[in-house]
């Protein structure tokens, strides 16, 4: 009865991982301004944004060209990434690597929890707020938490749907910069 009851879940597991895969995976591109072509797959070059933090700076993932950038997608009610939060302080602090976690704040009961969450976490790399889920749509993210890590020219050289541990973070990172 047990055996069943797993290959139920299994089953369920997979189709909501077919229908969820963000167009990301499936080689979608994006274009920006009608002028520039950007893409969100492996490869490509990563559409370019500015949001605010917490704090209200504006942030742009291209202020750190010439660096890796981990970009994670979340959200303080998604247990999953909830968990990897604490793997990525660890990281961040370890690693010569920028962390932008792009906040999806249009789902959150209200900008304090975000600061609540980010404060009883002790985080301490950037929180930028996607208070309209245009980035997110941008980038295509449908499951959360998703990562893209893109390298100091700013392609995207790995994408991450689910959450990471720290290793797995460092493995990505060595690869980046072995390339």
């Amino acid at each position: 009865m047990r055996e069943w009851g797993v290959i139920v879940i299994l089953v369920l597991l997979v189709g909501w991982s077919t229908f969820t895969i963000p167009e990301t995976e499936k080689g979608a591109e994006v274009v920006h301004n009608g002028a520039n072509s950007f893409g969100t797959t492996v490869g490509e070059q990563a559409p370019p944004f500015t949001l605010k933090t917490l704090e209200g700076a504006a942030i742009s993932q291209a202020d750190f060209e010439g660096q890796p950038v981990m970009i994670n997608f979340w959200a303080t009610w998604c247990p999953p990434c909830r968990a990897e939060m604490p793997e990525m302080e660890r990281f961040y602090v370890n690693h010569d690597i920028e962390i932008l976690a792009v906040n999806l704040t249009s789902t959150e009961s209200s900008q304090n929890d975000v600061q609540e969450f980010v404060e009883n976490m002790d985080l301490s790399f950037p929180i930028l707020l996607d208070e309209t889920r245009d980035i997110a749509s941008l980038y295509n993210i449908q499951p959360l938490p998703t990562s893209l890590f893109i390298d100091g020219e700013g392609v995207i050289r790995h994408v991450n749907v689910g959450p990471m541990n720290e290793e797995m973070m460092i493995r990505v990172l060595e690869n980046i910069e072995n390339e």
